[in-house]
């Protein structure tokens, strides 16, 4: 409403009115999007075809580091609004640096600090895992296929449920305690992590 102005109460006929136009512009918008993530596709794939030609054939000019050469190909497209001085309603920017603060983008290990004796695993899913870093369906793994929990449609949520009111300590595969490490994965998300957990008296 606040966006494209248009009135909360509509008749029948000025709601289909309304949603007829919506869906063709979606719809549009979509194939734009598709368009240009393939166009970048391109791109990556003839870096990456040039930086594997220049190492076979030993060719140290043209060598470069691929993800440095796949930065200067890649390109974030803004689609604007109104034309540009020059015409244009694509605007392409250079991708940023990786964010230091942001542990998907620097593919590192986070450090956990809590009170591993008093906190269960229901606790370390809801205040940690799901409300701070985002998980949505959080597998929990120790070591390297020791599964103390999952989620997904096609999980028996009994499964796993009698982890939930667990001590971290006292979870299988030798729990969690001071200097334990465990994997957190989220499929939904195509995303992963490995936590290195501290003990810590007073968390606050």
């Amino acid at each position: 409403q606040y966006v494209f102005g248009i009135e909360p109460l509509q008749s029948m006929y000025g709601a289909k009115g309304i949603a007829g136009n919506i869906i063709p512009a979606i719809a549009t918008t979509n194939a734009i999007v598709a368009g240009l993530q393939v166009l970048q596709a391109f791109h990556v794939l003839k870096a990456q075809l040039e930086a594997n030609t220049a190492d076979k054939s030993g060719n140290k000019e043209t060598e470069t580091d691929e993800g440095g050469k796949l930065k200067e190909v890649c390109r974030y497209t803004y689609c604007l609004r109104d034309k540009t001085r020059k015409g244009y309603l694509l605007q392409p920017t250079t991708l940023p640096d990786p964010n230091p603060n942001c542990f998907v983008c620097r593919n590192a290990t986070i450090s956990l600090a809590l009170n591993t004796s008093e906190w269960t695993l229901e606790m370390l899913l809801n205040r940690i895992l799901k409300k701070e870093l985002g998980f949505g369906e959080p597998t929990v793994m120790i070591g390297e296929d020791s599964i103390v929990y999952e989620e997904g449609a096609d999980i028996d949520p009994t499964e796993y449920g009698p982890n939930l009111v667990k001590k971290l300590t006292e979870l299988p595969a030798g729990g969690l305690g001071h200097g334990s490490a465990f994997r957190v994965e989220d499929f939904t998300q195509d995303l992963e992590v490995e936590v290195s957990l501290s003990h810590k008296d007073v968390w606050m």
